[in-house]
């Protein structure tokens, strides 16, 4: 910036010389004309070259400097950004808050990004879920499956909601607001289901951005008994400078669910065309409460190693980035039923276990964890050297987990203490633009976790026949990981256990093809898994003592044929234990559409089908009073197309869908279950719109 000035400076003497130069050059011409008027004009402009004074020079030039200085776009100056960004209108990104670095994102603001509504849907190519939006999720691939650690009662929630690592951060060059909705507008209204979403996002200053974000899933839900409210808030804030960079905010998430169990008599679907509403469920007033708070806060500051004044802005040179991470969290569940002695069905459910009270429950668990880290990060040479970053951290966190235990009826209710220690380091590097890697590790050293660890690695191989690149990504991760505490004692209502179970091994190997031109991706995936925790049709957390193997093969392809669309994305999958990790072998996401414009560069459309389908297989139970998923033997579910029919609009910058949902319903059956006794949603009109605001 110092130099910019001076040469600013530099050129504003240089513009003010030649000015008097060719002001007494006018004057010298003047002097020499014999014109009466030429003559009085070089007076006049002798008079003001004369009266001029050093003071009014000096002023001139610093109102120049000013107005120079005033129309100066706001460039974003920051190592962290590549340069092919720093001058879109928006930018988003996630970031790491082992080591402050950055993922970028991909914007979703086109009718193609937002056609659908259930987050998982843009993630997978189908999931387990309860029937209704913000319900609890299980995704179809295995590799996409992700257990959230310090509280696991959140994990089935994950898709619909974010954590401090998923949540996206925005720089953008003009305000931005988006608005969206999606639901059964026209729905009876005890069966409505609601979806909105607002998020607004602003710069400061080039490098200074803020966020708000608030996003609703819900409905009442077909069948009796399963109002849904899943709500998540943030608020957040990033820096992205020179040396100085921070991602700081407060994320919320609350779900409130009222419990069922699901039906009591499949058949009532499968063989009648009674509705829903009228029909027998297992639970009739049970409901589960999830809240989860967080502040966080990375942030990391770069000291070059000097060799040229400009290379920490251009992420060049020796560099050492110091950083800390913080965060503060508190998550809490709440269960509760009412179940009459003479309820033989709700108490069957629970195959009539009641430790605590014979008709009521009200399970309560609670986890806080407060957690620091100190890092730092060494950039020996260039930004894109074959080992350009070399990283190290150590971390502290303290955790507060509360349940319930017997002797809290005669003594003094307490929580248990954890206090983990742990270490962590990674490497990454770059070959210009056809290699880069990085790789990570973590152990613990001491506290709950004490022994766990992994270690993550990833390397991108690209090759460029074609403007867009052809690009493979390998990956290892291994790990071992403690059971969760509650998995190993859990005093509730209608379960109880007390255990010591052994540690969760878990070796992966995943491999992806992209080539983006021809909108083509192939993925493969391999898992080996010994110990692994589940709860199996009873609702008793298990743990298995053999390896279990999952292979996955996922295809993503794009065809195109005139206005015809043809988009595929297929999951293959096998699992070498179906009793504990029960996987459909076929899952497939098939949208097939004619796309055309109504008015050219105002209105485009596209109508199809957009089907789901798998083949059928022992898809999991839910079980409401440990908010889980766990295993089934009753009956197969699948081998049922589930198939919408829509139109897709492009509106100027509004995204508009009208879905006719499960419009061939009851073709070839009535087998529409998503999980073992929960019904997807039947016929009904959905519509949708996404409506983002910015200036140009």
């Amino acid at each position: 910036m110092q130099r910019e000035r001076q040469n600013i400076s530099k050129l504003l003497r240089s513009i003010t010389a030649i000015a008097v130069v060719m002001l007494s050059f006018t004057y010298t011409y003047a002097q020499n004309n014999n014109s009466e008027n030429e003559q009085e004009t070089a007076d006049s402009i002798k008079q003001v070259i004369i009266k001029k004074t050093p003071k009014q020079i000096k002023d001139s030039i610093r109102n120049a400097k000013d107005s120079i200085r005033n129309l100066k776009p706001l460039i974003l100056e920051t190592y962290l950004i590549p340069d092919s960004l720093k001058y879109k209108r928006m930018i988003l990104w996630k970031h790491d808050r082992y080591l402050n670095s950055i993922t970028m994102l991909p914007p979703d603001t086109t009718y193609n990004d937002n056609f659908h509504d259930y987050p998982f849907m843009k993630k997978d190519v189908g999931a387990t879920y309860l029937g209704i939006s913000g319900s609890a999720t299980q995704m179809h691939n295995y590799f996409n499956n992700e257990e959230f650690r310090n509280f696991k009662a959140i994990s089935p929630y994950l898709s619909w909601s974010y954590t401090p690592e998923t949540l996206p951060f925005y720089n953008v060059k003009t305000p931005y607001t988006e608005l969206a909705y999606s639901g059964t507008l026209f729905a009876n209204r005890e069966k409505e289901e609601s979806n909105v979403k607002f998020l607004h996002t602003q710069n400061l200053s080039p490098s200074l951005n803020f966020q708000m974000l608030y996003k609703r899933f819900g409905g009442k839900g077909l069948l009796r008994n399963e109002a849904t409210d899943n709500r998540t808030f943030s608020f957040n804030i990033n820096y992205i400078g020179n040396r100085y960079v921070m991602h700081a905010g407060y994320l919320y998430n609350g779900i409130k669910r009222n419990e069922n169990g699901g039906l009591v008599n499949d058949k009532d679907i499968l063989d009648t065309t009674l509705d829903a509403r009228t029909l027998s469920v297992m639970l009739d007033a049970a409901k589960n409460t999830i809240k989860r708070n967080t502040i966080f806060l990375t942030h990391t500051y770069g000291l070059p190693i000097r060799f040229t004044r400009d290379s920490i802005a251009e992420g060049e040179g020796t560099i050492t980035y110091f950083g800390h991470s913080f965060e503060y969290s508190t998550y809490k569940r709440i269960y509760t039923d009412n179940i009459a002695l003479s309820d033989k069905t709700a108490r069957d459910f629970y195959n009539n276990k009641f430790y605590i009270n014979p008709t009521e429950s009200n399970d309560s668990t609670r986890v806080s964890s407060f957690e620091n880290k100190l890092f730092i990060r060494i950039q020996p040479w260039a930004k894109e050297a074959i080992v350009s970053k070399l990283d190290g951290g150590l971390g502290y966190q303290i955790l507060n987990v509360y349940g319930f235990r017997p002797e809290f009826f005669t003594k003094p209710v307490e929580s248990t203490i954890y206090n983990n220690l742990y270490f962590y380091a990674g490497a990454s590097g770059e070959y210009k633009k056809y290699l880069k890697w990085e790789a990570i590790g973590r152990y613990d050293i001491s506290g709950y976790f004490a022994n766990d660890f992994f270690i993550d690695g990833k390397m991108r191989f690209s090759l460029y026949p074609i403007k867009e690149g052809i690009h493979l990504t390998g990956r290892v991760n291994i790990s071992m990981k403690s059971p969760d505490w509650f998995d190993n004692y859990y005093y509730g209502n209608h379960n109880v256990w007390n255990n010591s179970f052994s540690k969760t091994s878990e070796s992966k190997l995943e491999a992806l093809l992209d080539i983006p031109y021809y909108k083509f991706n192939l993925f493969f995936g391999y898992s080996l898994i010994t110990d692994k925790i589940y709860y199996d049709n009873t609702g008793t957390v298990r743990q298995n003592g053999e390896a279990i193997s999952v292979i996955s093969a996922y295809a993503s392809k794009n065809f195109k044929l005139g206005i015809l669309h043809l988009n595929n994305r297929v999951l293959f999958q096998a699992s070498s234990n179906q009793d504990v990790i029960p996987l459909p072998t076929v899952s497939a996401n098939l949208r097939y559409f004619i796309e055309f414009n109504i008015v050219k560069n105002v209105l485009r459309s596209q109508i199809g089908a957009d089907v789901t389908y798998n083949t059928a297989y022992y898809a999991p139970s839910y079980n409401p009073a440990l908010g889980a998923f766990q295993t089934q033997k009753e009956r197969k579910i699948g081998n049922n197309p589930y198939i919408d029919i829509f139109a897709n609009l492009q509106w100027k910058r509004a995204s508009i869908f009208v879905k006719y949902i499960n419009g061939v319903q009851g073709w070839p059956e009535s087998d529409y279950f998503s999980a073992n006794h929960y019904i997807r949603p039947q016929t009904a009109i959905k519509f949708g719109i996404h409506w983002p605001f910015y200036v140009k």
